[in-house]
């Protein structure tokens, strides 16, 4: 006997497009400080704008994940199941752990919203009479929490009216087989990541080789290493260089961690991380030509 399987999607344009558009303009405000940077000798001036810059840069692969996650989300329901996702958090609830659903506006007392939060990311977790709430979640209107014994979720499905009514249905059917719950988290997929020698090997490199160019340059710049005469100049080139290959490394392991979830995509990710490897010994190499005269 088929089981009948409801959707829901959270409201996603406003958060979407807020993600978006604020991630491209700290960008383009990011790339302007580091053109701004690159025209300066290394001084304060220079690392003031190199440091503002970095600060810009820092927020754009959470909020472009964000978008990510946003676009990604559904709730779905089942008579065996209730599974909620959230970029690559995932969490699957038997339908007879459910103790019950109902909208928030009816609890007695009104939920803690997360501390950090924004248009299309309401995600995180509160204590309520000391139950852990999870947000999972884009706007604070119309939540609908699921009560479990091991804690609350609160979901925003877009048509809220519709999804209490589908668990209505789909508890009233009657779980036909058993299914374990299951949690996965995002920082799991660190965990995996790191378990897979080649991905290490490559993501070592790459990072380490980043990391060299980095102290490199800054040891040079604060004259705590000797540089060839004609490559004193040239010094501020050498930072720069080094924190390109900073946050090439940062792109490279955002871009390859999106290809690793996909067994079928997963070679690409091992060539994206293999060329950042390549691409940080080629940024150390750079930054050793200029700190000893080749950027004359």
């Amino acid at each position: 006997m088929s089981s009948e399987r409801w959707v829901f999607v959270p409201p996603r344009q406003r958060g979407f497009f807020f993600q978006v558009g604020l991630a491209l303009g700290l960008l383009a405000a990011a790339g302007a400080l580091y053109y701004r940077a690159a025209l300066l000798p290394v001084g304060g001036a220079f690392l003031g704008f190199l440091a503002a810059a970095l600060a810009l840069t820092v927020p754009i692969p959470f909020l472009l994940y964000g978008a990510y996650a946003l676009r990604r989300a559904e709730y779905a329901l089942d008579r065996d199941r209730v599974t909620l996702q959230w970029g690559w958090r995932v969490e699957e609830i038997p339908m007879p752990a459910v103790a019950w659903v109902q909208p928030a506006a009816a609890l007695d007392e009104p939920l803690p919203l997360p501390r950090l939060r924004w248009p299309g990311m309401l995600l995180g977790r509160r204590r309520v009479g000391g139950i852990t709430v999870e947000f999972l979640a884009a706007e604070a209107g119309a939540l609908v929490v699921i009560a479990t014994d091991q804690g609350w979720f609160a979901i925003s499905p877009q048509d809220a009216v519709g999804f209490l009514e589908a668990f209505r249905r789909a508890a009233e059917e009657g779980s036909l087989e058993p299914v374990a719950a299951r949690s996965q988290h995002p920082t799991g997929w660190l965990t995996v990541v790191w378990r897979d020698r080649l991905a290490r090997v490559f993501l070592l490199v790459g990072w380490l080789t980043a990391v060299g160019a980095l102290v490199w340059s800054n040891l040079a710049a604060s004259g705590l290493v000797s540089v060839s005469e004609t490559a004193t100049n040239a010094i501020d080139r050498a930072v720069l260089l080094a924190v390109a290959a900073w946050l090439f490394q940062g792109l490279n392991l955002g871009l390859g961690l999106f290809a690793y979830q996909g067994s079928r995509r997963r070679a690409m990710a091992y060539l994206v991380w293999l060329a950042g490897a390549v691409a940080g010994v080629g940024f150390l190499a750079s930054v050793g030509a200029v700190l000893h005269g080749g950027g004359r």
